[in-house]
C-alpha cells in the first residue's frame, strides 16, 4: 500500500491542481479505482501523511503540499 500511495502522490504532484475523490477515480488502475470509498481513503491517508493540504471551503478537496520533501 505504501508503494501505491508513493506513486499516487507523485502523479498528483506532477499534475498539480485540486484533487477530489472523482479525480482520483478517473486515474488509470492501479492509481485510480472504481470505488469512491477507496479513492477517499487514499486521499485521506495522503493528507494524514502531510502530502496533501485541504482546500478551504471545498469539502473533501486537496492540493499537493509542495513544501514537504523539498518541494517541486
Amino acid at each position: 500500500m505504501a508503494e501505491l500511495l508513493t506513486a499516487l502522490i507523485a502523479e498528483i504532484r506532477a499534475q498539480g491542481g485540486i484533487w477530489t475523490t472523482r479525480r482520483v477515480m478517473d486515474l488509470p488502475a492501479p492509481l485510480g479505482t472504481t470505488q469512491r470509498s477507496t479513492a477517499r481513503g487514499r486521499l485521506s491517508e495522503l493528507a494524514d501523511r502531510g502530502d496533501l493540504l485541504t482546500v478551504p471551503a471545498r469539502g473533501r478537496a486537496y492540493r499537493p503540499n509542495y513544501a514537504k520533501d523539498g518541494g517541486r
